[in-house]
């Protein structure tokens, strides 16, 4: 369904934030009434819940339902207007469906936002007019002039529920639970994020070290073509260095991101680029120029002898430890916890058992479940306290890393605000 198949149907857009506002002012300039539907005013603030009798009858009454992400397939109203009847649809699905042949997508369990700024970057570097979209904050509605040639656009596992058209590319960068409130369970999380794969890309790029990750895309896309790092396409070498199968080597210490994880995201941009036509040596000299996105090993300005490391958007217990595994030779002080969603820190734990030279550093309730259940870390108030510690002279580490493998809700208002103290503890004096 594209956008142009609304026209003479009953429409709402279901939820006005950003992307509602934009899907609903984009619909208005096509001439294609609809019904806005928002929370119901007495029913409260929260847009997950508050859609009270007037929103639902708005809905059951549509034909075609054009659903904001942050709207869960769990909610029982979800379910409710699925089983009236009414079509329930998406921004990216709309466009999408006039767009997948000039769409690279990115998608994954964490990496997106790093290997989809890359690929972009790559592809300007190479002056295919490509435009960065999608989950990393700007609407694929905002059609740069003139179009650009290729959209690189990164896909949260929201948007790719939706699909029921594939983008031309598509890289899985990695898998492991996330967002199970919701998708509803681990397994319908794993289905949903790989919907994106299930209906005919031209190919599907991944990394070809990771057999479970393979495993889940051969089953939930069984037609669609794989391209695999390795030594035959582009990989990473023991050292790690990005190395193409014609021999172009981008050494690690030109690499612009830290660790092996890092590495292998540059290999699945540098192999996307290379199957749109993109030369190896022209994707090696990008890839030396390009710049880490904040908030993911971001080093910053500190007043003490040690080495800071914002590593913030590290929200699952995986994640942690690839950047912890960044950092091999390091004694490193690692501030882990926040909002508990239930996720599983054995991943974390198991890592951390091999590493005895990481000093942990407990917060919130996430925290608390890891030091009462695996019985590791040191056990701090606040986040206040445990950065009031990594700064003085009691910390034994060289590098304090706060990949905290959890949100940040318990204490902050954002993941940013959190790293904006993360950041002024590291550089008080």
């Amino acid at each position: 369904m594209n956008f142009s198949d609304l026209a003479g149907r009953r429409v709402a857009v279901w939820g006005h934030g950003r992307e509602g506002r934009s899907v609903s002012a984009h619909l208005s300039a096509l001439g294609i009434p609809h019904d806005v539907v928002v929370p119901d005013e007495e029913d409260g603030p929260d847009p997950q819940v508050a859609y009270g009798d007037r929103a639902r009858s708005l809905l059951l009454a549509a034909e075609v339902a054009v659903k904001s992400p942050g709207i869960p397939v769990t909610s029982p109203l979800y379910g409710q207007v699925v089983a009236g009847g009414t079509v329930v649809t998406s921004l990216t699905d709309l466009w999408m469906s006039d767009n997948a042949p000039r769409t690279v997508a990115v998608t994954g369990s964490k990496g997106k936002s790093t290997t989809a700024s890359l690929l972009s970057h790559v592809l300007d570097h190479a002056g295919r007019r490509a435009s960065l979209r999608g989950n990393i904050g700007t609407s694929v509605l905002e059609e740069p002039d003139p179009p650009s040639e290729l959209v690189v656009m990164e896909l949260s596992s929201y948007q790719a529920q939706s699909l029921t058209v594939s983008p031309r590319v598509l890289v899985v960068t990695s898998l492991f639970p996330e967002h199970l409130t919701w998708h509803g369970s681990e397994e319908a999380y794993y289905r949903d994020k790989l919907n994106a794969a299930a209906h005919g890309p031209e190919v599907v790029v991944v990394p070809g070290s990771d057999d479970a990750l393979l495993a889940r895309v051969r089953a939930a896309a069984p037609g669609a073509p794989l391209l695999a790092t390795g030594r035959h396409t582009v990989g990473v070498t023991e050292d790690g260095a990005v190395v193409w199968a014609d021999g172009t080597r981008v050494d690690r210490d030109d690499l612009p991101l830290l660790g092996r994880h890092q590495a292998v995201n540059i290999a699945l941009a540098a192999l996307a680029a290379q199957h749109l036509g993109v030369a190896p040596d022209v994707v090696a000299a990008a890839v030396r120029t390009f710049r880490a996105l904040p908030h993911r090993m971001e080093r910053v300005p500190s007043a003490d002898h040690r080495t800071w490391i914002d590593d913030s958007l590290a929200t699952a217990p995986e994640a942690v430890v690839a950047s912890l595994a960044s950092l091999p030779d390091d004694r490193v002080a690692l501030l882990v916890g926040g909002a508990d969603r239930g996720l599983d820190f054995t991943p974390l734990t198991d890592y951390l058992a091999r590493r005895p030279d990481v000093t942990v550093l407990l917060v919130g309730p996430a925290g608390r479940r890891v030091h009462d259940t695996a019985g590791v870390g040191r056990l701090f108030a606040s986040f206040a306290d445990a950065v009031t510690w990594a700064r003085s002279g009691d910390n034994p580490a060289s590098v304090v890393l706060l990949s905290p493998g959890a949100p940040s809700f318990d204490e902050f208002e954002s993941y940013e605000q959190r790293s904006a103290a993360f950041r002024a503890a590291a550089a008080a004096r």
